[in-house]
């Protein structure tokens, strides 16, 4: 079941402050349509009760769907504090492993570093896609590309909703707007044989390389590699 917490919330407008209460964890599994709020992103909104601004709260969220077996953490974090966000995940792991019981085995958790990202890795899983095939992916679109569009000021998500069964369907966002701008198609049959290719190289050796840690991102790696 959710799990939710109260907090004291300042007004991005109008600096007054009161008290909300947020989720901080929620399993899709067994309340399916906490799943539609956070896509649509009513999910940990809050209305200011004077001057009625209504905002987004960006906190920690656990995104977990018992029935398929996985789940997703969001630790909101710039890109250039991702070895926080790591630090920060790896103790909730732990937290998470020690109130298991000694037979049950740990659910595969992700992590995500924004609500966008969230939403994508949702459509990710929910595709049984790899999500580390998926960040190589993103990583040759670049390198391919960056004439075009550099990873310092666009994102490239996966649009889940746009897939089909020929192609896998990415958006450009521009980072400073948030604007959702050209959309760029990869055949699925391109991605699988892909996935197989780097299979055979040492169980996805190549990928590990590139995203060894528990946050994998190609923009993250791109840019960071420009350091």
């Amino acid at each position: 079941m959710a799990q939710t917490s109260t907090y004291p919330i300042q007004c991005p407008e109008c600096k007054s402050q009161q008290d909300e209460v947020l989720y901080d964890s929620l399993d899709v599994g067994k309340e399916p349509d906490l799943r539609k709020r956070l896509i649509e992103n009513r999910l940990n909104r809050v209305k200011c009760n004077a001057c009625s601004y209504e905002f987004y709260v960006d906190k920690n969220v656990l995104y977990n769907d018992s029935k398929e077996g996985w789940m997703i953490f969001l630790n909101p974090h710039p890109l250039d504090k991702s070895k926080d966000a790591i630090n920060e995940f790896d103790k909730v792991l732990k937290d998470m492993k020690d109130l298991l019981p000694s037979d049950e085995k740990m659910p595969e958790v992700d992590l995500v570093l924004s609500r966008i990202e969230l939403v994508e890795r949702i459509f990710v899983r929910e595709a049984n896609l790899d999500p580390r095939v998926i960040e190589y992916v993103k990583y040759l679109i670049y390198t391919q590309n960056l004439d075009k569009f550099m990873p310092e000021g666009y994102a490239l998500l996966l649009n889940g909703q746009e897939c089909d069964q020929e192609n896998l369907c990415f958006v450009l966002q521009d980072v400073e707007t948030k604007k959702l701008e050209s959309l760029l198609h990869y055949k699925r049959e391109t991605y699988e044989s892909l996935v197989d290719l780097l299979a055979q190289d040492g169980e996805l050796s190549l990928v590990n390389q590139l995203f060894p840690g528990p946050y994998s991102s190609a923009r993250s790696y791109l840019i960071q590699d420009e350091i």
